[in-house]
């Protein structure tokens, strides 16, 4: 009897095997930008979201009070050029809005008779809250392990080694002030005065024509928005900045000639930014006066560095800026608002959102024009926008 041949059995080769990897991969390639995309676009929808509860928040405090919260960062006009002050109490807006955005369980541990961080630590429970509207979702910062919205335990504060954990982080800020030069040159008018007009990192910063944003000094009524609550910004993103970042302002700091504040917060007593040994202040944290900041250049400068590199309580960095030969800017930031150092920036490809005294969100490109931006931030300037000039 005839045996039988083993029938041969179906098998890929190697060549049809590389050629499924092959298309596999390609189709990945194709797949993972959509998904990115996809998944940024809910995060800044959520970034939205965020900013119009801020909004809300907002108008339920003018509602209740008859006018907006101060932003607790302001400019001081008696000086020369104007210069940035902390008065209004030791907060920012952020902690003042709150109740009224369903967060009173941290408002209500808030003692706002003296400074959020002061040295007891009597604030620290309420200030230490993870506040979910303003941190985006985008938003990525330093060290790893940071992402859940509180920072890490810093020595100058007493409190946040004793409980082993920092304060609450935020990714938004009020725009309480511009100093755009309204011609948007940087030698109009000529620089005067002993002071520098503009730096490398803000080429059209002029500080003599600095201006008031809409949460500036004092109470601001609806009626003193002169320029239009829909034309004039309230908050931005200024996204990203953790303990990395040194404010060049040291926490006794209140307008530039006169240190106060000194006796029940956490710098050492007598000291100031002249020796170094003040804490400067803290803007990453929500109930920090100096969250707030100024609008001096486009959204997302590209200068770098984007942070001083140094943890403070060193005020750190000099203001000079050189161009390495890789084509980077290197030198001090402190004070020149580069990157998200006290600047409209965010993780969001192509510009930032901002919410606007109205109460609405819009999406302010990089590549706005400066003195649009300034007549945005302006709460009375006098300028004339129109809706399809940003």
């Amino acid at each position: 009897m005839k045996s039988r041949a083993k029938a041969s059995q179906p098998a890929f080769t190697l060549i049809e095997l590389l050629v499924v990897i092959a298309i596999i991969a390609v189709l990945i390639g194709l797949l993972l930008p959509a998904v990115q995309s996809a998944r940024e676009a809910a995060r800044r929808a959520q970034c939205i979201n965020n900013l119009k509860q801020i909004g809300l928040a907002l108008f339920n405090y003018e509602s209740g009070n008859g006018c907006f919260p101060p932003s607790g960062e302001s400019t001081n006009f008696n000086l020369s050029p104007p210069g940035t002050q902390f008065v209004d109490g030791g907060w920012n807006a952020m902690a003042r809005i709150l109740p009224y955005a369903e967060g009173n369980a941290s408002f209500n541990a808030l003692n706002f008779s003296v400074d959020y961080n002061e040295a007891t630590g009597m604030n620290f429970t309420g200030a230490s809250t993870v506040v979910a509207m303003y941190l985006c979702p985008s938003s990525t910062r330093q060290p790893e392990g940071a992402q859940d919205g509180v920072e890490g335990t810093t020595p100058p504060d007493p409190a946040t080694v004793l409980y082993g954990r920092g304060y609450g982080y935020n990714d938004y800020g009020p725009t309480c002030y511009t100093d755009i030069n309204p011609c948007g040159a940087n030698n109009c008018p000529p620089a005067t005065g002993p002071y520098p007009i503009y730096s490398a990192p803000t080429p059209y910063r002029n500080k003599a024509s600095r201006a008031n944003g809409l949460l500036k000094q004092g109470k601001t009524s609806i009626g003193e928005i002169t320029d239009g609550t829909s034309n004039t910004i309230a908050f931005g993103e200024d996204a990203g900045r953790d303990p990395r970042y040194v404010s060049p302002y040291a926490e006794e700091y209140y307008d530039g000639t006169t240190n106060i504040r000194v006796a029940g917060t956490n710098s050492a007593p007598g000291m100031g930014p002249a020796d170094g040994m003040s804490a400067a202040r803290r803007y990453w944290r929500w109930a920090e006066p100096d969250a707030s900041y100024g609008v001096s250049g486009q959204p997302n400068n590209k200068f770098r560095p984007d942070n001083e590199g140094v943890d403070w309580p060193a005020i750190g960095g000099t203001g000079a800026i050189a161009m390495d030969n890789t084509g980077h800017f290197t030198g001090g930031t402190s004070g020149n608002n580069a990157g998200n150092n006290d600047e409209i920036a965010s993780f969001h490809s192509g510009g930032a959102n901002c919410l606007f005294g109205d109460g609405s969100v819009h999406f302010i490109k990089d590549n706005i024009n400066v003195v649009t931006l300034r007549a945005l931030v302006t709460l009375n300037g006098g300028e004339v926008l129109s809706g399809d000039s940003y």
